[in-house]
C-alpha cells in the first residue's frame, strides 16, 4: 500500500476543491449549459468542424512564435494545463488551426503553483460533476499508460506518481460519513477501503485522528508534476506548428474582441501585439477567467456572470512523506 500524507483532506469538508476548471468558450452569441457559458451557434469537435478555415500558415522561426496578424480557427486564451490540453485535443482529434495567446508564459498562474493531484477520494458517486470527474481520472491515467507504452517513465515525463490518498475524520460522526463514502466509491468502481484508528497510526505514526477516527483510502489516486506535464503536452502540440496549425502567442496579453462592423459578431481578438482572427474563441484563464470574460465584454450589451474565482486550498495536512 503506498501513499502520501501530503494526499491527506480533513472532513467535515468531504467536496473542498472546486471543479471550476476555467473553461469559457465563445465566437458569436451567448448561451448558458450545464457546464459553462459559451458565445456562438456551434461547438467545435471533430464532428462538427469549421468548414471556412482559413489558409494555413507556415512558421519558420523559433518559438514562441510571433506576428502582427494571423488567422486561426480556434484561439485559446490561456497557456495553463487546462488550454494547452484543449489545444492538443483539436490538434489531435481534428484538422483545425489553434493559437495559444497567454499574457505571461505557460505554468506562470495556478498550473505552475498546483500540486498536481489526480484524487478521488473526496467525490461523490452520483452528482451533477460525477461522470467527468471520473473520465478525468481514466483520461490522466491512460496519458501515463500511453507514454509507458511508448518505453518511457512516467515519473519522468510527467512526474507521476501513484500516491493513494486519505480523507481523515477524527469523530465516530465523520468515521460512519467516512465508511458511506468507502461503500460509494467501490459500489462506483472505485478501489477503497476504510482505516481505522489503529491501522492509520500503523502506517501513518504521525497522525493522530484519536480513537473514534479513521480515514478513507484510496490507493490508486494519483499526482503528477505540473510544470513536466505541461511541457510535455506543450511540446507535443508544437509538432504541428510546422504544419501550420499551431502558434504560441506567450507574454502577449488579451486587450478586446474584434468584432464585424455591421452584426457586432466576434471575429478573433487582439493582443498587445498581435491581431488574431478566428472562428472560435476559448477562454480558459482559470481563476482570472471571469474578470477577463468581463473585460472583453465591457463594451458589449451582454451581461455574463461567469463564477469562477479563486478559492482557498481546504484544510489539511501537508508533509513531503511517502510511504509504501
Amino acid at each position: 500500500m503506498a501513499y502520501s500524507a501530503s494526499s491527506i483532506f480533513c472532513c467535515p469538508n468531504l467536496n473542498p476543491i472546486s471543479l471550476s476548471n476555467g473553461v469559457v468558450s465563445y465566437s458569436n452569441r451567448l448561451f448558458g449549459t450545464k457546464n459553462g457559458f459559451f458565445l456562438g451557434s456551434k461547438l467545435v469537435s471533430k464532428a462538427t468542424r469549421i468548414t471556412t478555415r482559413p489558409e494555413p500558415v507556415s512558421f519558420s522561426v523559433s518559438y514562441p512564435i510571433s506576428a502582427e496578424s494571423r488567422s486561426f480557427d480556434v484561439v485559446i486564451i490561456g497557456a495553463g494545463i487546462i488550454g494547452l490540453t484543449i489545444a492538443r485535443q483539436f490538434l489531435i482529434g481534428s484538422d483545425l488551426s489553434v493559437a495559444v495567446v497567454d499574457k505571461a508564459v505557460p505554468c506562470s498562474g495556478a498550473t505552475g503553483a498546483g500540486q498536481g493531484y489526480i484524487w478521488m477520494v473526496h467525490k461523490t458517486p452520483g452528482s451533477d460533476k460525477w461522470d467527468l470527474e471520473m473520465r478525468s481520472y481514466k483520461l490522466w491515467q491512460m496519458l501515463a499508460e500511453s507514454i509507458r507504452d511508448q518505453g518511457l517513465n512516467p515519473l519522468e515525463v510527467l512526474g507521476w506518481k501513484k500516491t493513494g490518498s486519505l480523507l481523515v475524520g477524527r469523530t465516530t460522526e465523520e468515521l460512519d460519513m467516512l465508511k458511506r463514502r468507502v461503500k460509494q466509491l467501490s459500489e462506483a468502481g472505485l478501489q477503497a477501503e476504510c482505516l481505522y484508528s489503529s491501522d492509520l497510526l500503523l502506517e501513518e505514526p504521525e497522525l493522530a485522528v484519536g480513537e473514534d477516527g479513521g480515514a478513507a483510502f484510496v490507493p490508486d489516486d494519483c499526482q503528477f508534476d505540473a510544470q513536466r506535464t505541461a511541457s510535455f503536452i506543450e511540446k507535443a502540440n508544437r509538432h504541428f506548428a510546422s504544419k501550420g496549425r499551431y502558434a504560441e502567442f506567450y507574454n502577449d496579453p488579451v486587450n478586446c474582441l474584434l468584432r464585424s462592423g455591421s452584426s457586432w459578431e466576434v471575429e478573433g481578438v487582439q493582443t498587445s501585439k498581435n491581431t488574431l482572427y478566428s472562428k472560435a474563441i476559448v477562454v480558459a484563464a482559470g481563476s482570472w477567467s471571469g474578470s477577463l470574460m468581463h473585460d472583453l465584454l465591457r463594451d458589449s450589451d451582454i451581461l455574463l456572470d461567469v463564477p469562477v474565482k479563486p478559492r482557498k486550498k481546504p484544510t489539511c495536512l501537508d508533509s513531503s512523506k511517502h510511504m509504501e
